[in-house]
């Protein structure tokens, strides 16, 4: 499931990065500011980062235990270790789905996207199989955006780095305030206070707010709340100081929302999404579940297509409890 490099990473051997953007002092992420591409190299995450990869690899693959026997022991003969999929398939509570299907029926803002289409062009009763062509935009569904949607140049979907699909997942909770107010904003306070519950937020985590909204995705209107005498929509997103706090302040590979859009729907000019995309790191939007998530203890696995030379792509995120 893992592929050599993430498990290389994981365990602290040293692994070839061809994540495609920058690189700051950590030897991971570019530092704020820079512009998240630089050259490509050797670099190797820094130890922090290294130990979050691995104890997020380690964790999901079953084996706190096993990985601690010296090497006798290890080396003895005895049942095979459980794989991943063995102990997920018998519990399938661990696993969570973060994704919404895509049709012709999910929410767009038609005006910038293009509402998915299936076509089916082979038929099991005349040819002996199926199969159907899609027409879809980049940033349809649940979806991840990507340093170069935010300017030419940056690291494309076939260029985000395999270990930044791998990472703890921190959930932070605005619901109740969004029930009330449908242009609330994820706020650098929220954050400070789910430390204050939770502990710093971990090495190399996935920030993903959870505005309760994606409950609201099978009725357009009420998930995207387009106000047409304004000309904006109404629905939560994460502010630009909490974004810029997250890159600034915490080790993160990215941050999500379960709203269409990083940025607040009422936001003209999109602040948030290049705080963040612009340093190197990707966001996710139109996450589902996050409310069935615990707030901190799950691994995020995103499943992303290799397009290349893609501004975004749609996505399928797990959470492994």
């Amino acid at each position: 499931m893992c592929s050599p490099s993430v498990v290389l990473a994981a365990i602290g051997a040293p692994a070839q990065c061809t994540c495609g953007h920058g690189h700051g002092p950590d030897g991971h992420h570019p530092a704020p500011g820079t512009d998240g591409r630089g050259g490509r190299g050797a670099a190797v995450p820094g130890p922090g980062r290294r130990d979050a990869l691995r104890a997020a690899v380690v964790g999901a693959l079953g084996l706190a235990g096993a990985v601690a026997l010296p090497a006798a022991a290890a080396a003895a003969p005895g049942p095979p270790a459980d794989s991943l999929a063995d102990i997920l398939r018998r519990d399938r509570r661990r696993i969570v789905d973060l994704t919404h299907p895509l049709d012709a029926d999910f929410p767009v803002f038609e005006f910038y996207v293009r509402r998915p289409e299936q076509r089916q062009v082979m038929f099991s009763d005349v040819v002996g199989f199926n199969s159907a062509e899609w027409t879809f935009n980049e940033h349809a569904g649940t979806h991840m955006d990507v340093p170069a949607h935010a300017d030419e140049g940056l690291a494309t979907a076939d260029e985000i780095a395999l270990e930044d699909l791998i990472a703890p997942l921190a959930v932070v909770r605005v619901a109740e305030r969004a029930e009330r107010e449908n242009t609330t904003e994820l706020t650098v306070e929220d954050v400070l206070d789910w430390e204050k519950e939770h502990g710093r937020l971990p090495a190399g985590a996935f920030v993903a707010m959870d505005s309760g909204w994606y409950r609201r995705v099978g009725d357009a209107e009420a998930f995207l709340q387009f106000d047409r005498a304004a000309e904006v929509m109404r629905f939560p997103g994460v502010s630009p100081e909490a974004a810029e706090f997250l890159v600034a302040e915490r080790d993160i590979v990215g941050f999500g929302t379960d709203t269409s859009s990083l940025d607040v729907g009422t936001r003209v000019e999109p602040v948030t999404h290049r705080t963040l995309l612009t340093t190197g790191r990707y966001g996710l939007e139109n996450l589902a579940a996050l409310d069935e998530v615990p707030d901190t203890g799950a691994t995020l696995l995103v499943g992303l297509p290799k397009l290349r030379g893609g501004f975004g792509a749609p996505v399928r995120a797990i959470a492994i409890l």
